[in-house]
């Protein structure tokens, strides 16, 4: 097994809506190699990592298929150090494959903290214009669409890399490991510059519908009823044991589940002239930071209008609430 790293200084895409959801966070960009698509009949082989923070580039290469264990427990180890992978559709394909190879080869489920997953396929599938726009939304033709043809070196397609390991396999040519290497980081570096397509997205309601992070938990539902909204998620910290039927004097509910690591809140919401309205006096939450939005005013907080959500709005106060939950329980989320 090879664990490549090298410094590079890749400029990182910022911008208030990543700031938004991810100050604070450590990111990094992912990409595997495997040698098919089913993670039960094939085995991963290489996976790259970049982290934004350190600018280290990681390469973790099992250079023949019985040194899959040591390459993939390694590149977990690796991964687990981030809070934000940001990945192309790596919640249908990356991260569901190393998650299921890991099980099986070690029996049972990866025991470290795997970071939030910002997968931009899922937001470009679901909430930007720009799939109107494109042939198709693969990988490269999304680069192609951004001008980032030219920061590509490798010219090979991920079909040709398997063959190439194969053969790699058998001669041990080390221009056909450069090739794969190059590959992959390629994918890796891409990302990064990639991620100046949210400002083509319907960022806010993207996060709403995908989930996003706060602190150790993710959130990835969300639901406004009659009389009350619920978010719910998983924690991906240390399992976390709490259940409370009011926060002070506020009937909010609260539930976190230690063995599953899931949770759930509700809050309740006012109904006035077809809005769908939070109290955020009566939450304790400072109506400081909400002020600049035109659907707050005096304390209250429209987060539903005309059956219109306003998703700013209420990822905005998910991720307020949450911490003053943090406060009351006397816990560092």
């Amino acid at each position: 097994m090879k664990h490549i790293v090298r410094t590079i200084d890749e400029p990182i895409y910022t911008s208030p809506l990543l700031d938004f959801y991810f100050e604070g966070l450590t990111v990094g960009t992912l990409d595997i190699e495997t040698t098919g698509l089913s993670a039960t009949r094939n085995k991963y082989i290489l996976g790259g990592l970049y982290n934004c923070e350190t600018k280290e580039f990681h390469q973790f290469f099992a250079e023949n298929r019985d040194e899959e264990s040591d390459a993939l427990n390694a590149y977990i180890e690796e991964l687990s150090k981030l809070d934000v992978v940001v990945t192309y559709n790596g919640k249908h394909f990356d991260i569901p494959f190393i998650e299921a190879r890991y099980r099986r080869l070690n029996g049972h489920d990866i025991p470290v903290k795997m970071p939030f997953n910002f997968d931009i396929y899922l937001l470009l599938n679901g909430h930007s214009p720009v799939k109107h726009f494109v042939p198709n939304l693969k990988q490269k033709t999304i680069e192609n669409y951004l001008g980032l043809w030219d920061r590509r070196s490798d010219e090979i397609s991920g079909a040709e890399s398997v063959e190439m390991y194969n053969e790699y396999e058998r001669t041990a040519d080390p221009e056909l490991e450069r090739q794969i290497l190059l590959h992959n980081s390629d994918d890796v570096l891409q990302l990064v510059r990639l991620m100046k397509i949210i400002a083509k997205c319907d960022f806010h309601k993207g996060m709403y519908k995908c989930g996003f992070p706060v602190g150790r938990f993710t959130i990835n539902k969300v639901h406004v009823g009659r009389d009350h909204m619920a978010f719910s998620g998983f924690n991906r910290g240390e399992p976390l044991d709490y259940r409370c039927y009011s926060v002070g004097d506020y009937p909010a509910h609260a539930v976190f589940d230690g063995r599953h690591r899931e949770f759930e809140v509700k809050v309740p919401i006012i109904r006035e002239h077809g809005m769908a309205i939070i109290d955020l006096f009566a939450a304790g939450i400072d109506d400081g930071p909400f002020k600049a939005y035109p659907t707050c005013d005096s304390g209250f907080l429209a987060v539903e209008a005309a059956s219109s959500q306003n998703h700013m709005e209420i990822n905005h106060f998910i991720k307020a609430y949450m911490n003053k939950l943090s406060e009351y329980m006397g816990k560092e989320f």
